[in-house]
């Protein structure tokens, strides 16, 4: 696990290639902070990440 300990924080990553840069940071033992301005989608990465046993948790941008 290359990134254990670390925290990314990853704009644009309820969808495309933001989400699938917080699945792989997760994967990578990183601790994932996803924002995006669309709620459902980036809750659904969320829990995607979490139940792969990642940590991740979603922000709204504004």
């Amino acid at each position: 696990m290359r990134f254990a300990g670390k925290v990314a924080i990853i704009t644009g990553a309820a969808s495309g290639m933001g989400a699938e840069e917080a699945r792989l940071f997760a994967r990578e033992g990183c601790k994932v902070v996803i924002s995006d301005i669309s709620d459902d989608p980036g809750n659904r990465v969320v829990e995607e990440i979490r139940q792969s046993g990642g940590e991740a948790r979603f922000s709204t941008q504004m």
